[in-house]
Formats: structure tokens, C-alpha cells, sequence
């Protein structure tokens, strides 16, 4: 009797025990006996060959451009650069010339040990303080040639195109007085100005502004005569133009 009390007493603690468990795990209270497989280690995690293969792609690039701008940072050379603005036409001048570091890659600047080659060409273009200066830009013979002429023009408030500047191409006019009517004498180019704005160019009305105009020989007189008479004119027609391009014209009246 003994014996079946114990085994019904080892029964009933067998299943307090299971019960206990049971109500851990309702809890969400975990067993300190670990789950069956729980101590299997976890699979290794799939790599992606395509992001391991672009991240190196990525540094070898960035190390080849870092080697390349170190490169070309040391391959730096001095090359002539412009000191002040020159106006088209203008002979150049060792005052107009300094030098800077560049790297002349696909440039055809002018290398600073080539200076006194380019000292006594011509401003074909006009030029502006720090600009490099490359080989187009100048040409070895005078421009004003026997067929120009450079003439002044003053300007007047109405008269002439806001912010006229060296290298701009115009067509010179006699402006009527109420007896004659406007006459077309010739096209120009303006080789310089005087009394610039802020811009470099002129808006007329100042005091003393005055255009020189490279002309056709056959038209300076008559420019001359309406500049002098306060009746001429000027219309803008293409800007930028070469000293070597420029299409001078004279118009009906001049010789």
C-alpha cells in the first residue's frame, strides 16, 4: 500500500511539474531547459557578390582619380595670362603680361618662356584682365592697314546702344537735323571707349565719352564731319568681332 501511495505521489508530482511548465510557457515565461536544437548554430548569411563587386570597383576608381588629379596637379606649367583689359587692335605690351600656373591639356595658351614672341603682336580679339591668352587671340601684322581709318565719335544720351564695348561691330549714322534726312554712312568697329560704366561699356550722355571706330578710309571724312556737327549715330550689329573679321562697309556717299 505504501508502495502504490508513493507511485501515485511520484504521478502527481510528475504532472505539477509538466503543469508548471505549461503555465510558463501560457506566461511567456521561458524554461531554463533549452529547446531541443536550440544550441545549433544559425546558417551563415548569403553575401551579395554584386554590392562586393561594385564597393571595389568604387575605391579602385577613386584611387585611379586621386592619382590622376595628383598628376595633373604636378604637371601644372606657368603660361601668359592677361594683367589688364586690351582693347582689339592694340599692340601688346610687356605691362599688359603676367604669368599663372595652369595645365595646358588640350590649350593652346601661349607658355610663359614664349612671352617675348608674342610682345609687339596685335590684340585680334579684345581681351580681358586674366585670361589666359592663347595663340587666336593675336595676329603679327598692324591691323590699320592704308584701307581704315580710326576716327572719334562723341556720344550722345540716345545715340548709341547701352553698354558699347571694344569689339562690337556698328553701323555709323548721320542722324537727320530736320532738313536732310538720316544717312547711312558706313559699318565700324569699335576699337576702344572712354568713360565706361561698370560694365566696361558705354551708355552715352557722359561728359567727354567717346567711341574710336575702326572705318573704311573712304568713309572717315563724312564720319568725321557728322561726329563734328553733333549728328552721328551708331546701331549695334554684331558683338565680339576680330579686328581680322570685322566686315567694314561704306555706304552710299563716301569715296
Amino acid at each position: 500500500m505504501h508502495v502504490a501511495e508513493h507511485a501515485q505521489g511520484q504521478m502527481t508530482r510528475g504532472t505539477s511539474v509538466e503543469d508548471r511548465q505549461r503555465d510558463r510557457a501560457t506566461r511567456g515565461i521561458r524554461s531554463r531547459t533549452p529547446l531541443p536544437g536550440a544550441d545549433r548554430p544559425s546558417p551563415p548569411r548569403r553575401r551579395r557578390p554584386l554590392l562586393v563587386a561594385l564597393a571595389l570597383v568604387l575605391i579602385v576608381g577613386g584611387a585611379a582619380t586621386a592619382g590622376l588629379l595628383a598628376v595633373r596637379l604636378d604637371a601644372r606649367e606657368p603660361y601668359i595670362v592677361l594683367a589688364s583689359d586690351v582693347p582689339v587692335g592694340a599692340e601688346i605690351t610687356q605691362d599688359m603680361l603676367a604669368t599663372t600656373s595652369a595645365s595646358g591639356d588640350g590649350l593652346l595658351a601661349v607658355p610663359a618662356s614664349e612671352k617675348d614672341a608674342v610682345l609687339g603682336t596685335y590684340a585680334r580679339v579684345p581681351l580681358s584682365k586674366g585670361q589666359l591668352l592663347d595663340t587666336t587671340m593675336v595676329v603679327k601684322n598692324e591691323p590699320f592697314g592704308d584701307d581704315v581709318a580710326l576716327v572719334g565719335v562723341p556720344l550722345a544720351q540716345g545715340r548709341v546702344p547701352v553698354g558699347l564695348r571694344t569689339g562690337d561691330e556698328v553701323r555709323i549714322v548721320r542722324t537727320g537735323d530736320g532738313s536732310a534726312p538720316p544717312q547711312a554712312l558706313a559699318v565700324g568697329l569699335v576699337i576702344d571707349t572712354t568713360a565706361p560704366d561698370e560694365d566696361g561699356g558705354l551708355t552715352g550722355g557722359s561728359s567727354g565719352s567717346v567711341a574710336m571706330l575702326m572705318v573704311p578710309i573712304g568713309a572717315a571724312d563724312l564720319i568725321v564731319d557728322a561726329a563734328g556737327a553733333d549728328l552721328a549715330g551708331l546701331s549695334l550689329m554684331r558683338r565680339g568681332v576680330a579686328v581680322d573679321d570685322a566686315d567694314l562697309v561704306v555706304f552710299g556717299g563716301g569715296a
